[in-house]
């Protein structure tokens, strides 16, 4: 497993792909992975995640896995000024930004990007 952050999405939904490639467009230090790649099941399998939710976007980062909203809050911290303040919105309850997460997941695939 890369020792570097992780991203890991959903390569069929455009707006999931322009955004895991926007992050590593701004840092670079950050890889991206489909979630539907086998080094992705093997990198999450290692992580003790048993299941794979294809509505999520994963997040890996000191071998810890984030997802939904935590995910997204933690990748944003590694993204420059000023996007970098959107991580501050953690501070509202995960089951409240996860609930927006899972109502934006639902209609992803219908974004036009």
């Amino acid at each position: 497993m890369t020792s570097q952050p992780l991203i890991i999405y959903d390569s069929k939904c455009k707006f999931c792909s322009k955004f895991a490639h926007w992050c590593t467009f701004k840092n670079n230090t950050l890889q991206m992975i489909p979630v539907r790649d086998k080094q992705a099941k093997a990198s999450l399998k290692e992580l003790d995640v048993v299941f794979i939710n294809l509505n999520t976007i994963y997040f890996i980062m000191d071998k810890k896995v984030f997802t939904k909203s935590e995910a997204v809050f933690e990748i944003m911290k590694l993204i420059p000024l000023p996007w970098k303040i959107l991580s501050t919105f953690r501070v509202f309850p995960r089951k409240l930004t996860d609930y927006f997460y899972d109502t934006f997941a639902k209609y992803r695939y219908k974004i036009k990007v």
